[in-house]
C-alpha cells in the first residue's frame, strides 16, 4: 500500500493536481469501463460500473492521463456526459425522478463547463466542408471562437469527482430488466414522436430535439448489445448513422443561422440548404426502418432477448 501511495504522488508531482487523481484512480485499479451491461453481472452492479467508468474515463481525460490533445480530451469528456445521462434516464424507474434531475443536472452542467469554443470550432469544420470559400465568414468564426474563452477543466473535475462519490449512493436495487424497461421504453417512444413532430414540421429545433432522443436511443442499444448481439450490433450501427445525418443537419443550421445574422449568408446559402435537404431526407429514411414499432413491442422484444438468450 506504502508502494502504491508513493506512485500516486510521484505522479501527482510530475502532472499537477488534476493528474494526481487520475494516477490515484489507475492505481486503485478501476473496473473495466466497457460501455455495455453484462448479462451475467446483478444489473444494479453493472450500471454502477458503466457509470463510473464514463465518470473516470472524463476524469482521465481532463486530468492529462491520455494521449489524447488537449481539445480532444475536452471533446471526449463532453461525450462521457451524454453517454452518462442515457444510462441515467435507462434506469431512470429506479432512481426515481429526483436523483434522476439532480444527477441528470450535474451530468449537463458539468458539460457546459466544457463548451468553452467548442460551438465555433463546430462551426469552422462544418464550413470547410462546403464547396465553397468564404474568407470574410471564415475570419467572423475565428473571432467568435477567440471570443468564447477556455473550458473550465478545473471546475469540470470537481464536478465530476463529486458526482462519483454519490454513485454508490443511488437507489438501485433490482436485478432484473423490468428495472430498465420503462426507460427504455420512454426513450424509444419519445425518439419516435420526435421523428412524427420533425416529418410534420422540420424546424431547426423538433430536428435537433429528435436527434437528441436517437442519440439516447444509440446509447441505449450498446449498452444492450449482449441481448443479442448481431441484431443489436446492426440496429446501433444504423442509430448510429441516422445520429451522424441529424447532426450534420445541425451543424448546417447553426452556421447559417450565425453567417445570417452577420450578413454573411450570401454564397453559402443554398449549399447549406441543399446539403440539408439530402440530410433529412435520408434521415427520415432512416428513422422509418428504426422507429417502426411501437414502444412496448420494442421493449419487448429487448426484454425477451435479454431474459431468453
Amino acid at each position: 500500500m506504502d508502494r502504491k501511495r508513493a506512485g500516486a504522488a510521484a505522479a501527482g508531482a510530475a502532472v499537477g493536481a488534476a493528474g494526481a487523481v487520475v494516477a490515484a484512480r489507475k492505481l486503485a485499479g478501476n473496473q473495466p469501463r466497457a460501455y455495455r451491461l453484462a448479462r451475467d453481472e446483478p444489473l444494479p452492479d453493472e450500471l454502477r460500473r458503466v457509470a463510473r467508468g464514463r465518470v473516470g474515463h472524463a476524469l482521465d481525460e481532463l486530468g492529462g492521463g491520455t494521449e489524447s490533445s488537449s481539445e480532444e480530451a475536452v471533446h471526449e469528456a463532453r461525450k462521457d456526459m451524454k453517454k452518462l445521462r442515457a444510462v441515467l434516464r435507462l434506469a431512470r424507474a429506479e432512481l426515481g425522478d429526483e436523483v434522476f434531475r439532480a444527477e441528470n443536472a450535474a451530468a449537463r452542467d458539468t458539460a457546459r463547463l466544457l463548451a468553452g469554443a467548442r460551438d465555433a470550432t463546430v462551426m469552422l469544420e462544418t464550413l470547410e466542408a462546403l464547396p465553397v470559400r468564404r474568407p470574410r465568414l471564415r475570419a467572423a468564426l475565428e473571432q467568435h471562437a477567440a471570443a468564447a474563452g477556455d473550458p473550465d477543466r478545473d471546475a469540470a473535475i470537481a464536478a465530476l469527482e463529486r458526482l462519483d462519490e454519490r454513485i454508490d449512493d443511488w437507489p438501485l436495487e433490482r436485478d432484473d430488466f423490468a428495472a430498465i424497461e420503462p426507460g427504455l421504453r420512454r426513450v424509444y417512444r419519445q425518439g419516435r414522436r420526435a421523428m412524427r413532430r420533425s416529418e410534420a414540421h422540420p424546424t431547426v429545433e423538433n430536428l435537433h430535439e429528435w436527434r437528441k432522443r436517437e442519440k439516447d436511443l444509440w446509447y441505449h442499444l450498446r449498452l444492450l448489445r449482449e441481448a443479442r448481439p448481431d441484431p443489436m450490433r446492426a440496429a446501433a450501427a444504423e442509430a448510429d448513422a441516422l445520429a451522424d445525418r441529424l447532426g450534420d443537419d445541425h451543424d448546417l443550421a447553426v452556421l447559417l443561422g450565425f453567417a445570417r445574422e452577420r450578413g454573411l449568408a450570401d454564397g453559402i446559402e443554398e449549399a447549406v440548404e441543399e446539403r440539408r435537404a439530402t440530410l433529412q431526407t435520408e434521415a427520415f429514411d432512416a428513422g422509418s426502418r428504426l422507429y417502426d414499432e411501437r414502444a412496448k413491442d420494442f421493449a419487448g422484444r429487448l426484454r425477451a432477448w435479454w431474459e431468453g438468450g
